[in-house]
């Protein structure tokens, strides 16, 4: 496990907009799904396969997703072919988890290490200095991530500094090679950088001009 999976789960997620003075912003969902459509000749591009021998030739499954609020009249609505659904828990993305508060950080949770049943903790956080209902890269200051040590053993390694790149993030600094025996441990360690990082700015400001 990464924190690019918790980063993943939490960053550049756009949410819908209601109307302007919506008085009681709600969102209804529902979905309409429909399994092997024809598409007719002269509707769209013909039927494409690289597999010679592919089974749907010109058929297709065709899903729309509608996103509707009552009180404003906005409706969102959302469509696609050759779709793919999943229903899973908040355990398994990560993200809907309520954040904790450890080594004076706000901790928002990523999927667990790995994708089994076993499974069931976060295997990476990522750090912010105030709780928010929604993450953006500006409030993320660190990250910490699960791994394992001798006989299997959890282990714990953090980073601050992140810089958003495009499609990866770089760290200004991690743990290194000694690893931390529980999260806390992780978030003092990644709050005692941040001041390091604060302190050492403030005494390298210019004067202040008279």
């Amino acid at each position: 496990m990464s924190s690019a999976d918790a980063i993943a789960a939490h960053l550049d997620w756009q949410p819908f907009r209601h109307g302007p003075d919506c008085a009681k912003p709600a969102w209804e969902v529902a979905q309409q799904t429909e399994a092997a459509q024809r598409r007719p000749r002269r509707d769209g591009p013909e039927h494409e396969c690289p597999n010679e021998e592919c089974g749907h030739h010109g058929y297709y499954d065709r899903i729309a997703v509608r996103v509707l609020c009552r009180s404003c009249g906005i409706v969102h609505l959302i469509g696609g072919e050759e779709y793919t659904t999943r229903t899973t828990t908040t355990v398994r993305t990560g993200y809907g988890q309520a954040p904790k508060k450890a080594g004076g950080l706000w901790l928002y949770a990523g999927p667990p290490l790995l994708d089994l049943r076993d499974y069931t903790t976060p295997g990476a956080y990522l750090c912010s200095l105030e709780k928010v209902d929604q993450l953006s890269q500006k409030d993320v200051v660190g990250a910490i991530t699960e791994g394992r040590g001798k006989r299997g053993a959890t282990i714990w390694s953090a980073a601050v500094g992140p810089d958003f790149q495009q499609g990866y993030t770089v760290w200004a600094k991690n743990s290194g090679d000694k690893p931390f025996s529980t999260v806390a441990a992780a978030a003092k360690w990644v709050t005692a950088e941040l001041n390091t990082a604060a302190a050492t700015a403030t005494r390298t400001l210019p004067p202040a001009t008279p």
